[in-house]
């Protein structure tokens, strides 16, 4: 199976803190924590189109993640992905001392999976730390 390593990059989005208001547990907040942006030459190479499955891998962890091709540029090589439970099992835990985990610039390795979403954030949590 191909496979594809990349930079991550995550940050705030509009639909993640909508999402946020209305219930960590709902559906807006799922959506838009499960969505992975991608270059299009970049899903071309994994044979990828828009809402395909893709398992993100780092050496802190994977989870399953929908992917979409990014609305804004995105340079070949990177992937974006919006804050939230399920990018923070992949992304260095460690702070540094600054208090903040390090959420730009993680390799993370993409390929195509069959696997599923994990729906909440209670199952990401007990899937990835129990």
């Amino acid at each position: 199976m191909k496979k594809l390593e990349v930079l991550l990059l995550t940050g705030r989005s509009v639909w993640q803190g909508e999402g946020m208001e209305s219930g960590k547990e709902g559906q807006k907040y799922k959506e838009a924590c499960t969505k992975l942006d991608m270059n299009p030459a970049d899903m071309a190479k994994l044979g990828l189109k828009d809402h395909d499955k893709v398992l993100l891998s780092s050496k802190y962890g994977e989870i399953v993640m929908e992917v979409v091709t990014a609305k804004q540029e995105l340079l070949e090589g990177m992937a974006y992905v919006a804050y939230g439970t399920w990018v923070n099992v992949i992304v260095n835990p460690r702070t540094e001392g600054t208090g903040m985990p390090s959420f730009k610039g993680t390799k993370v390795t993409i390929e195509p999976t069959d696997k599923e979403i994990i729906e909440n954030s209670l199952e990401v949590m007990e899937q990835a730390y129990l």
